[in-house]
């Protein structure tokens, strides 16, 4: 059986094609650790901004009610919600994995007075995957938070 070679064909070989599937896995393996990293990121910032808008609605929550509101955190750190004096859950919030609120962290909780004034304030030191360590600092009787990384 003879072979017929028509002129003027083009493709490519089974050598090009390995050749390009081949950059393209090093390409993916390269990239993939970075996108990865960047995500986990992305994720922490959404989860610290989550929670500073968590202590604000507490805050105003204290106010608008006239009671006193209590930010507590669970055990592990990870979770945190929100209750009234009469022990009625206001809300709620968790961090992602990897994140959580140290145990050496100097405040352990955030309490609004009915006049939506801290109670006490001081610090609250997060730990985060890709940034370490990040102190929360509560200043004034109003609330104001200062981010430090």
């Amino acid at each position: 059986m003879a072979k017929k070679v028509v002129k003027g064909q083009q493709g490519f070989t089974f050598l090009e094609l390995l050749l390009v599937l081949s950059i393209m896995m090093i390409l993916t393996a390269v990239i993939l650790p970075f996108s990865e990293k960047r995500l986990q990121r992305i994720t922490e910032e959404d989860a610290l901004k989550q929670f500073m808008t968590t202590v604000h609605e507490t805050q105003l929550y204290a106010i608008t009610n006239q009671q006193r509101v209590t930010l507590k955190f669970e055990e592990d750190g990870r979770a945190y919600k929100a209750v009234s004096n009469d022990l009625f859950e206001v809300l709620s919030g968790k961090f992602p994995e990897g994140m959580y609120r140290t145990k050496h962290s100097p405040l352990r909780q955030l309490d609004f007075a009915n006049t939506g004034y801290l109670i006490n304030t001081g610090k609250i030191t997060i730990t985060t995957q890709s940034k370490g360590n990040i102190s929360v600092s509560f200043q004034f009787e109003r609330g104001r938070m200062i981010v430090n990384e």
